[in-house]
């Protein structure tokens, strides 16, 4: 049987060693024998062991070696001498600490000198050990170990047996070696990058660092970051990699905090940086810097298979956006009408803004929205800041812009790209169960869990609000009743989450803007049309329920206070508490803070614990200064 795994192992020991890279360790063992027969003294010898290093676990080799005892009983020493091979595993710990176990079997001659003259025999030994030590460097190792070993004699007890104790001088050495000497890699770069998405690359990779080790010993906690000059903010370190073994390969996803810079790539190229590669070994931090470069598509390239990510275009913090669409957001806050939706009010203001300012249609033949929006083909989309620098857009960069100047505002949008049109969402903020209090049919909105959305087509965009809203309207009304569709509505903010806005700026400039008076003009008629469709429907709807509060508020919706104060007073009559709380914030509307008071005081008579009208009660205070 012993036979038997001593040509096992040398077979083996052959076979690996004829691969072309390989590591070998050979180890030097002066070491102490403690025989356990009878008369034997303390045994010095020592062995040599020539191993193959596998899968940076196992080794594999042959041995050597020889031990002389000298018995008490004889006047010559007894010289062993021992061949065999070896198998073993270890492990490198905290970089510089060694642990090693092993045995070996193999032939082993005894001989000594007698009166008649020399003696010898012959048979089979196996051994087995232990061992730790200290790594001076990758190639030089001191260790201190211990074992047992046996020598066999033909048909009795062993002629030597017992623990060892030694020391060894291991000496690693290799066939295979990294001209670079360093940490080097290469990248692999599955898709572009896109620098629209350059947020996003802060948690997503744009690529993937090959990283191979060609140090002479293994490479722990290896990061990798990738810099290029203006076009990056920051270094941005990967998750470090544990340990990457000596000519081994592994692939670290690579994330880079792209700055704004990026958006100036105006053609398909090319970016030029260093991708810096820092690790340690043996304890000792060590960088290695090489050249690489991604490549990186135009800024204005856009892919439609996720259309979720549109959303990065839809930019509030651009300077030019933002200075535009406070400037008419601060005249529409003049003239709002209250007690009706504000964001509605505002997203008239603002779509007939940008269309007295010039905003058209531009007919887009290279890449057009209706193609290629069903297609795989990469798009070519602006950035809100070139559709008002050009003053024209394809129905989403209308969008795109007029998504960006209301959420600069604070008003939410949304958006869903349809086959033949693109359609803008606003968020109302109205709950989903008072839609029908402020829409003509809930056939035609959007809801969400929480709010409900109105649309806007951009195919009608430059026509105006009304206009736009009317087929958006249309289009929703079928989108809703269609038992399945390919396009699915996104709200801007969620998808911000994982596409964040790119900012686009200084690279244009800002559209004309209207007049106060012109503002105010076309807000107006916008308005007239809401009421004039919609809350005349709810008017209508609330006058057939013949519930006098209810009626009431849908006049405030459409401003018409002295209807609204009418209908209150028909439900006071009839002892009900909304309508006297309801005909007080009339009052408030109108600034009628004297009417307002003594109106919730007559509440609070009827309800002395009302919180309505106690709340009222505390804004009239601060209003007036008491």
């Amino acid at each position: 049987m012993i036979k038997k795994v001593f040509y096992a192992l040398t077979a083996s020991f052959l076979i690996t060693s004829t691969v072309s890279a390989a590591d070998f360790q050979l180890r030097l063992n002066p070491q102490v024998y403690f025989p356990s027969q009878k008369y034997y003294k303390t045994a010095y010898g020592g062995t040599v062991q020539a191993d193959l290093q596998l899968f940076n676990l196992v080794t594999v080799g042959f041995e050597g070696g020889g031990i002389i005892e000298t018995p008490e009983n004889l006047d010559s020493s007894i010289t062993f001498l021992n061949g065999g091979v070896g198998l073993g595993l270890y492990q490198n710990l905290f970089s510089r600490l060694y642990l090693g176990a092993g045995g070996a079997v193999g032939l082993c001659s005894y001989s000594f000198k007698t009166d008649d003259g020399n003696e010898s025999a012959s048979d089979m030994y196996w051994r087995g050990y232990g061992e730790a030590g200290f790594r001076f460097t990758p190639t030089l190792t001191l260790c201190a170990n211990g074992g047992y070993i046996s020598c066999n004699s033909k048909g009795g007890d062993p002629i030597l047996s017992g623990p060892f104790a030694g020391l060894a001088l291991k000496i690693n050495f290799s066939t295979t070696k990294s001209s670079k000497s360093a940490c080097f890699a290469s990248i692999k770069q599955d898709y572009n990058v896109y620098p629209l998405y350059m947020s996003l690359y802060k948690t997503s990779p744009v690529a993937m660092a090959v990283v191979t080790n060609g140090e002479s010993a293994e490479a722990k906690n290896v990061t990798v970051s990738f810099t290029a000059g203006n076009y990056t903010s920051s270094a941005l370190k990967s998750e470090p990699v544990s340990t990457i073994r000596r000519m081994q390969s592994v692939e670290i996803p690579l994330t880079v905090d792209f700055s704004p810079d990026l958006l100036n790539f105006s053609e398909n190229g090319m970016l030029s940086g260093n991708l810096v590669i820092e690790y340690e070994i043996l304890g000792k931090k060590k960088t290695s810097i090489q050249p690489v470069s991604l490549s990186v598509s135009n800024r204005n390239s856009f892919a439609w298979g996720n259309a979720e990510s549109l959303a990065a275009y839809i930019s509030p913090d651009t300077p030019e956006i933002l200075e535009y669409a406070k400037y008419v957001s601060g005249i529409a806050r003049n003239y709002l009408t209250s007690g009706m939706n504000r964001n509605l009010q505002f997203a008239a203001a603002m779509a007939e803004a940008l269309k007295n300012s010039g905003l058209v249609d531009s007919g887009d033949k290279k890449t057009p929205y209706v193609k290629f929006h069903l297609s795989e083909e990469t798009d070519y989309i602006q950035y809100p800041l070139q559709t008002m620098d050009f003053s024209s857009g394809d129905l989403d960069e209308i969008g795109i812009l007029y998504a960006s100047c209301l959420e600069s505002t604070g008003v939410g949008t949304g958006f869903l790209a349809l086959d033949d049109d693109f359609l803008v969402l606003i968020n109302t903020g109205i709950r989903p169960t008072a839609a029908e209090n402020h829409f003509a049919s809930k056939d035609n909105i959007i809801e969400g869990e929480d709010t409900v959305y109105f649309a806007l087509s951009m195919k009608e965009f430059p026509n105006g609000f009304a206009k736009s809203r009317a087929k958006g309207a249309e289009l929703v009304k079928k989108y809703n009743a269609a038992a399945e569709s390919a396009a699915v509505p996104y709200d801007t903010h969620d998808a911000w989450i994982s596409y964040p806005p790119a900012v686009y700026t200084g690279k244009g400039s800002a559209l004309k803007k209207p007049s106060q008076e012109t503002i105010q003009a076309l807000m107006k008629k916008a308005v007239e049309d809401y009421e004039n469709t919609d809350l005349a429907v709810v008017i209508k709807r609330a006058k057939a329920s013949g519930d006098p509060n209810k009626l009431g508020l849908a006049y405030v919706r459409a401003g018409q206070y002295a209807n609204a104060k009418a209908e209150f007073n028909k439900g006071i009559a009839k002892g009900n508490v909304a309508s006297m709380n309801n005909l007080a914030n009339v009052y408030m509307l109108e600034k009628n803070y004297q009417a307002a008071e003594s109106q919730y005081n007559q509440v609070l008579k009827v309800s002395p614990d009302n919180k309505t009208a106690k709340k009222g009660l505390e804004n009239i205070s601060a209003l007036l200064g008491r």
